[in-house]
């Protein structure tokens, strides 16, 4: 009888560690087993007692993606999605606007992409940042920013492109501006335009059937600064950034009037209302669920946290729908005060650095959700997603914080030793099991080496680099999981980083202000914390 058992660098980095503690555990049972049968009288002592290794389980995603759309464009910072049932479209607001065919969400396609709006005395032809439909028009806004102007305007999609009668060719209806006015979310609804306006609450519009031309018709002020807006029969409401879900009568549109008001927490965003209860993206209060069964009295009955900040969200057959920033979430709120999580799905981009050392794809950015049914549309950063929820699914979800793509061990001689905590949450409805966990570099090494994560809970794994030398050292470190979406994970580590880092001096820092004035470090008293944030405009 003949067996053979890898063992070395090669069989821990392709298969794991924990393969070589199972084939050790193998031989000595066959070992004994054979040594009982042959020599009973003079069997050897008994082997040493070994932990036995974990064996991941086996589960399959609740959310399976159908399609990733690649058109024209890659990178096209999605905001928002809505879907149509009735003709099975997609709607897409974005660096450009765009309109999908998504009668097979496996095999949807662009029926117009890339198109840009002209806006008077704007060179910058900006895409959108929210829409709604209204039959052959397409309502779009943008808020305006540092080098955009904010304006309201659309597209009408009823005109096909001669050269391709299968592809749309909108053409961009008449812009509206008005001074210092902030074009955000918006709904047509009873023969109306109703458009969240920013720091000016509620603006109503009616457009000209014959011109395009839209003129505002009624507003209402002092309800905070508003970021979207859903109109059911004469009710329409409103989320402000304040917090707030803000209820207004628009029986009279010319004259609307505040019915109630009720806080939802965190940052109030996108909104969905569903029957009797209304769905609040709420920033970092997560989804909120507030009953207006009664608008004048608003109340909130139900939350559900999210890791990353909800930023829309769509309800469709007892399902709620988030865009979370870092994902896409999906609750069962069959009873809405007690959201259930189902699933999510985090999307991932290659990113290129400059040490070329082939980092793990980082997370993009998740802003726009739409569904229908069992089918999700997911406007990520990127690209648009389709996915197909199944709801009786369970499977871990493994979530690694965003530092996982540069774990700075700071600078250390010859000799000296530090120690860095990895946390492993999983958010997922089933046990996570994490059966190897390994580093690609000897002076770098992480326990445990295997560890189940209960479902909420958090695993934190310990890292420790012992430096052999004082110049930059890196590693992977590898974790395989039973997450059926992501069972290989990484971390990059890195010890010794050449230029800024963990444990370094900040040099002199200035920086020219938006005011035109000066701002350096220098400034600042020794012993003070700085914190440098990046933020940009779209």
């Amino acid at each position: 009888m003949t067996m053979r058992i890898l063992a070395g660098p090669a069989a821990e980095n392709d298969v794991g560690r924990r393969t070589t503690h199972r084939l050790a555990v193998l031989g000595a049972v066959l070992l004994a087993t054979l040594g009982g049968a042959c020599a009973a009288q003079d069997a050897p002592a008994p082997a040493p007692e070994m932990a036995a290794a974990l064996e991941p389980g086996t589960y399959q995603s609740p959310l399976v993606r159908l399609k990733r759309l690649q058109g024209q464009g890659g990178h096209l910072h999605i905001d928002e999605v809505k879907y149509r049932e009735s003709d099975a479209l997609l709607f897409q607001c974005s660096y450009t606007f765009g309109v999908v065919d998504a009668e097979n969400p496996a095999g949807m396609s662009y029926l117009a992409e890339q198109l840009k709006h002209t806006i008077p005395n704007d060179e910058r032809t900006p895409g959108c940042i929210h829409l709604a439909y209204d039959g052959d028009i397409v309502y779009t806004t943008h808020r305006g920013n540092l080098r955009n102007p904010a304006f309201l305007s659309g597209w009408d999609i009823s005109q096909t492109d001669p050269k391709d009668p299968e592809k749309m060719k909108p053409a961009q209806i008449p812009v509206l501006q008005e001074p210092d006015v902030r074009y955000e979310g918006l709904d047509v609804a009873n023969g109306h335009i109703y458009v969240a306006i920013s720091d000016d609450g509620l603006g109503v519009y009616h457009r000209d059937p014959a011109t395009n031309v839209i003129t505002r018709t009624g507003s209402l002020g002092d309800i905070g600064s508003t970021w979207d807006v859903r109109v059911r029969g004469n009710t329409a409401y409103l989320t402000d950034l304040g917090g707030n879900l803000v209820t207004v009568d628009v029986g009279e549109a010319t004259r609307p009037k505040v019915l109630g008001k009720v806080a939802t927490g965190g940052v109030a965003r996108g909104l969905q209302v569903d029957g009797d209860y209304a769905y609040v993206a709420a920033g970092s209060e997560g989804l909120v669920i507030v009953d207006v069964s009664d608008p004048a009295n608003p109340e909130v009955v139900g939350k559900a946290p999210t890791l990353g900040s909800a930023i829309r969200v769509d309800v469709s057959d007892g399902h709620a729908f988030v865009a979370a920033w870092n994902d896409a979430r999906v609750y069962d709120v069959a009873d809405p005060s007690k959201p259930t999580f189902i699933g999510a799905v985090r999307l991932t981009t290659d990113a290129n650095y400059p040490d070329g050392e082939g980092h793990a794809p980082i997370t993009g950015r998740t802003l726009g959700i739409a569904a229908i049914g069992d089918t999700v549309f997911v406007g990520n950063w990127w690209v648009l997603y389709s996915y197909r929820l199944h709801a009786d699914r369970v499977a871990p979800n493994l979530v690694l914080g965003e530092d996982v793509n540069l774990v700075d061990f700071g600078p250390l001689a010859v000799g000296e030793s530090r120690t860095v905590e990895v946390p492993v949450m999983n958010q997922g409805t089933a046990p996570l099991t994490l059966y190897n966990n390994w580093t690609t570099n000897e002076a770098f090494t992480v326990e445990p080496e295997e560890v189940t994560v209960p479902v909420g809970a958090v695993a934190t794994l310990t890292v420790t680099y012992k430096a052999a030398t004082d110049e930059r050292e890196t590693a992977f470190l590898n974790l395989r999981s039973d997450d059926p979406d992501y069972p290989a994970r990484s971390a990059y580590l890195v010890a010794n980083l050449d230029g800024l880092g963990v444990g370094k001096e900040l040099p002199e820092t200035k920086i020219v202000l938006l005011d035109g004035g000066d701002w350096s470090t220098a400034e600042v008293d020794e012993g003070n914390v700085l914190v440098l944030a990046y933020f940009a405009t779209f």
